[in-house]
């Protein structure tokens, strides 16, 4: 297969520039793994780094940059030194240690796939024949949704409010509720994503251009004074929206030992309140889910039990030979939570 056979990859060439370049099948050397993809994700960083024509749109790129990361498919090939994978195994991989779809030599929009590091357990997360590929490959946004979670200790009898009901928003609701959360709310400023918040569980969802975020929470979670401020009663804010007057405000009213987690990219410098976080010691952390096998291990459990409904979640599948017409509609916030890439199964 590999050495003569061509497949199509999606490569960013520069701002705004993304290409199906037609390159060998890859090969599959030592510790490596050769995958048929079945189904792939389009993620927000992959639109970022199309936007910006690179992962951070500062240096011109020196080649062409692979994107896709979130996905699953068929093992049809291993190379040396690779134990307990075999051809035929259904698997879900996390693209932490090659950087998969994020700067590495490697994309998963494509036919098939080269997976450095093979290892159950590590990058391979072996598959009920029950689960579909669109929905396994959920396991990596919803893992990076809950190593937010996981940054700021969240705990089930925890009350939580999320910034921004994008499809990392959404996959942090399906994950606090998840580890048992009851009281979880989501703010955006798009209805229609409210609305998918709804149906996957949250208590509150609330569109901050009609109520703000600290009148919702005084609410939900309750209010109340510290040295002649008023704070909620939100134990963990995750932010996902990626906001800088949001985040202003979730310090500006978070109680005593509130912990905030930062998934979202975040362009511009902010300005925070930092007496505020020193005399209420508010907690503040970055998650960028990386070494998070763990946590994709447990999306993984999660979506095989079958325990959630997820179907809001997948708003959209493309056939691969729409794919640009699938990036168009993953682009539209209103119209799109997630959306998925199909590619023939391997047989």
């Amino acid at each position: 297969m590999a050495g003569t056979a061509k497949m199509r990859l999606a490569r960013v060439h520069g701002p705004g520039d993304v290409r199906l370049d037609e390159v060998p099948v890859p090969h599959c050397g030592p510790g490596e793994a050769l995958v048929q993809v079945a189904a792939c994700g389009v993620c927000g960083s992959d639109l970022g780094y199309i936007a910006q024509g690179g992962l951070g749109g500062v240096e011109p790129l020196s080649a062409p940059l692979p994107i896709g990361h979130e996905f699953a498919g068929t093992v049809v090939a291993v190379g040396q030194c690779v134990t307990s994978v075999a051809p035929g195994m259904r698997v879900a991989v996390n693209p932490d240690r090659a950087y998969i779809g994020g700067g590495g030599p490697d994309g998963a929009m494509a036919a098939f796939i080269r997976v450095a590091g093979a290892e159950i357990g590590e990058t391979l997360f072996p598959l009920p024949d029950h689960l579909p590929f669109a929905e396994a490959s959920l396991a990596e946004p919803l893992s990076v949704g809950l190593h937010g979670l996981r940054v700021a200790g969240a705990k089930t009898e925890d009350r939580i409010a999320i910034l921004g009901a994008g499809p990392i928003g959404l996959c942090a609701l399906v994950m606090a509720r998840h580890l048992g959360a009851r009281d979880v709310a989501i703010f955006d400023r798009v209805p229609e994503r409210l609305e998918r918040a709804r149906a996957l569980g949250a208590g509150l969802a609330v569109d901050v251009t009609q109520e703000s975020l600290t009148e919702a929470l005084a609410r939900f979670h309750g209010s109340g004074e510290r040295f002649g401020a008023k704070f909620v009663g939100t134990d963990v804010f995750v932010d996902c929206a990626g906001s800088a007057a949001a985040l202003e405000e979730v310090v500006a009213v978070a109680k005593y030992r509130a912990r905030i987690a930062v998934v979202a990219l975040h362009h511009k410098p902010l300005a925070l309140d930092l007496w505020r976080m020193m005399a209420n010691e508010i907690s503040l952390a970055g998650s960028i889910a990386d070494a998070r096998s763990e946590e994709f291990g447990e999306a993984v459990a999660m979506l095989a039990a079958g325990g959630q409904a997820l179907s809001p979640l997948i708003s959209h599948r493309f056939d691969f030979s729409r794919f640009h017409e699938a990036l168009a509609v993953a682009a539209d916030g209103a119209r799109a939570a997630k959306v998925i890439l199909t590619f023939p199964e391997a047989a």
